[in-house]
């Protein structure tokens, strides 16, 4: 027996044209071969009906069959392989065998491939003691190596075998039970962060709140010192709790997907879109709660940016529910006829007085901060009731309960500086808005950003209408009509050569209208350069033809007294004007006016360009006339308003055909950018920024005004975004 598997052992080496070499894998006929070893091969044949089994091995039944070629061969029909790669299957023997100080021949690196492909199994080898037993455990060896069929100690080459097997042979990689199992890429851990470092500035930040918050509610408990600074320790507070959530250790959310879109026509359209936006911006906030942490920019920049979004998404519910309050106030005191003392409105007058000497740097640095330290001493007391009453059991009155007690906060602390019905009316209904947006968004952030934007916004418009009710206008150093025009538009004409990014008001429109994984906010730098840059084009188009029809058609056109009022005021309170003007003028005339106008006569049967051109030129001629209304006096008419204020506010501008004409032109190239970038914030951008430059320029000269149009020309021409990568959340 030893010397028999010694003498088969040595034939195999020594005869690569053996009749092993014959056997095809899913073929059937030896094409491959030439003739010689073909005739060869067949001689080897006739002598033994089975010269390729080595002794020892099984074949499975089922698994062979006679080809019909001249020589008697193996067929494998189940599996579908070729003869040429035959030898890059077993190229990785060649490593473990060297391995062994063993050079394998030919023949066995194709009985090696027969075995595998015919799947023998392995059978138990004895230990070998003469070289005649080494060499056929050598060949018993390998073959039981690469055989499918393995025992579970022999993991080294049959893993690479099965791996290639599969990748070569296009049907057993589409047969589900020969697919090799790829495992599923394991979803990254998610960082620890440093809860302690967390924990600690929480804490910090909660205790300086609160301090301020005592400092102004009972001062006496307080060191005078730190009454004086508390404003400073209310901003310190508030950021050393959003210190907080970046080392949190972050939790898991998944994304929350866009809300269904409102109409984009109807009656109500607006109110419907405005509304999506704020429900939807509210639950990716909520998201952003939950997982921002870990000492990731990436999330604590999604959960700051998101809660500016949510505060400022919910300033219309919160508003809508402030006049709902009002008007309710104001039903119930002319129902009961409530009067007041006429020492009310004198003393209101006064503290409205005071008001106004109230310089910005006080109103920025103890005003805001404390109005937004009691604000989150009212959230925590919500948030702390919601969770109190959700562990005793109370479902989806939680909430409301919460809500209550907020509420009951606020009350108590209103009537102690006033009981005006109108005013707690209105206070309260504001405040249940600002509690709306915290249960909405599970946020701290997202309410407090609402309160902020509110409070100054009331405090620029109380300051703004007590000066222009009480102050005088001063001179205006006035802008040259013809070079400021010139002046900006060679910086818009260098931006188009230089291809400034912001031009492109599609491309930035689609970017801002397509849909982000997980409603992540968008970085506002891209919007805002667009809108100066289109801002500076606003203002060159309207000053070059109010310059060119004033040549034709001469006629003045002097600033209004309110105008010059307001332009001699303060900065703030000029920005403030520009701001609302903007956003009143382009959501009334753009938004409303124009928009209804085009779908309008779409529905008629105009084609897109004509229905755009006319709806275009018809509320750009209607924007430009209503300058000329003075809407003090108008009013005042109908009885609302004092008369004699009203006319002496002179609020209305004196006609011209320059005037008239260049508003018009403007109202037509408004209305194409909102068109074609297809959101209304750039066309905002652009109209505040063209009324800033010359606001200022009028108010301190040409320097401040080149000094604003370079900026943004600066802006807009070196911050050229990169193209946006998805981001796995």
């Amino acid at each position: 027996m030893k010397r028999t598997a010694a003498l088969f052992a040595l034939w195999l080496a020594l005869d690569p044209l053996s009749a092993s070499a014959q056997v095809r894998v899913g073929v059937s006929g030896a094409a491959a071969e030439s003739s010689s070893a073909v005739s060869a091969a067949a001689g080897g044949a006739r002598s033994s009906p089975m010269p390729l089994i080595p002794a020892g091995l099984s074949l499975p039944s089922g698994s062979l069959s006679l080809s019909p070629s001249p020589v008697p061969s193996i067929s494998v029909t189940p599996v579908a392989l070729h003869v040429a790669p035959v030898s890059a299957l077993t190229k990785p023997v060649s490593s473990e065998v060297r391995s062994r100080k063993v050079t394998p021949s030919v023949a066995v690196q194709k009985s090696v491939a027969v075995a595998s492909v015919l799947q023998i199994p392995a059978r138990t080898v004895a230990v070998p003691q003469t070289r005649s037993e080494k060499a056929a455990a050598v060949v018993r060896d390998e073959v039981a190596n690469w055989g499918l069929a393995r025992s579970p100690q022999d993991g080294v080459l049959a893993p690479s075998f099965a791996l290639s097997q599969t990748l070569l042979s296009p049907k057993a990689a589409s047969t589900p039970d020969q697919r090799l199992d790829i495992p599923a890429p394991k979803t990254p851990a998610l960082a620890p962060g440093r809860p302690a470092l967390s924990k600690s500035l929480l804490i910090t930040g909660a205790a300086l709140v609160g301090v301020a918050v005592i400092s102004a509610a009972v001062p006496a408990l307080i060191p005078a010192a730190v009454v004086a600074w508390k404003g400073a320790f209310a901003w310190s507070g508030f950021a050393a709790m959003a210190a907080s959530r970046f080392w949190r250790a972050p939790g898991t959310a998944p994304d929350v997907p866009r809300g269904p879109p409102a109409p984009s026509s109807g009656a109500l359209s607006s109110l419907k879109t405005a509304w999506t936006a704020a429900r939807d911006s509210a639950d990716a906030q909520s998201s952003f709660e939950k997982r921002v942490g870990g000492s990731s920019w990436s999330s604590f920049r999604d959960w700051l940016f998101g809660g500016i979004r949510t505060g400022l998404y919910w300033m219309g519910p919160a508003l809508l529910v402030m006049l709902a309050g009002a008007a309710a106030a104001k039903g119930a005191i002319m129902a009961f006829g409530i009067k007041f003392a006429g020492t009310a409105g004198a003393a209101a007058g006064a503290a409205e007085a005071g008001f106004e000497m109230i310089p910005m740097s006080y109103v920025l640095g103890s005003f805001l901060p404390m109005a937004l330290a009691s604000q989150a001493a009212g959230l925590a007391l919500f948030f702390g009731v919601r969770a109190l009453a959700r562990k005793l059991g109370a479902g989806k009155a939680a909430p409301w309960l919460g809500g209550a007690a907020a509420l009951g906060l606020a009350a108590g602390v209103l009537l102690t500086t006033t009981t005006a019905p109108f005013i707690v009316a209105a206070t309260l209904a504001l405040e249940a808005g600002v509690l709306w947006t915290a249960a909405r968004s599970d946020s701290f952030l997202a309410p407090l950003v609402l309160r902020g934007v509110l409070t100054l916004f009331s405090i620029e418009a109380a300051r703004l209408t007590l000066w222009l009710g009480m102050g005088f206008g001063g001179a205006l150093a006035g802008l040259p009509a013809v070079w400021g025009g010139v002046a900006v538009a060679g910086l818009v004409a260098v931006a188009f050569l230089l291809k400034a990014p912001g031009l492109r008001l599609s491309e930035i429109g689609k970017w801002w209208n397509a849909a982000e994984p997980g409603q992540r906010p968008k970085s506002p730098w891209r919007v805002l350069s667009s809108g100066l840059l289109w801002g500076m084009i606003v203002y060159a188009v309207g000053d070059l033809t109010f310059g060119a029809v004033n040549a034709l058609a001469p006629g003045a056109e002097p600033a209004p007294d309110i105008l010059a009022k307001m332009l001699t005021s303060g900065v703030d309170l000029v920005l403030y004007n520009f701001v609302i003007v903007a956003l009143l003028e382009e959501y009334i005339f753009r938004r409303g006016l124009f928009k209804m106008m085009s779908e309008r006569l779409e529905k008629w049967g105009l084609t897109l360009g004509k229905a755009f051109w006319l709806a275009a030129v018809g509320s750009a001629l209607i924007f430009s006339g209503v300058h000329y209304i003075d809407w003090g006096v108008l009013l005042a008419r109908f009885g609302i308003g004092d008369a004699a204020s009203a006319a002496g506010m002179g609020g209305a501008y004196a006609f011209s055909w320059a005037g008239f004409a260049a508003r018009s032109v403007l109202g037509v190239l408004l209305a194409w950018m909102y068109k074609r970038s297809g959101f209304l914030l750039i066309p905002i951008v652009a109209h505040f920024w063209a009324n800033t430059m010359e606001g200022l320029g009028l108010a301190w000269g040409f320097p401040v005004f080149l000094a604003l149009a370079a900026g943004a020309f600066l802006l807009s021409v070196f911050y050229r975004p990169g193209t946006p990568k998805p981001k796995l959340s």
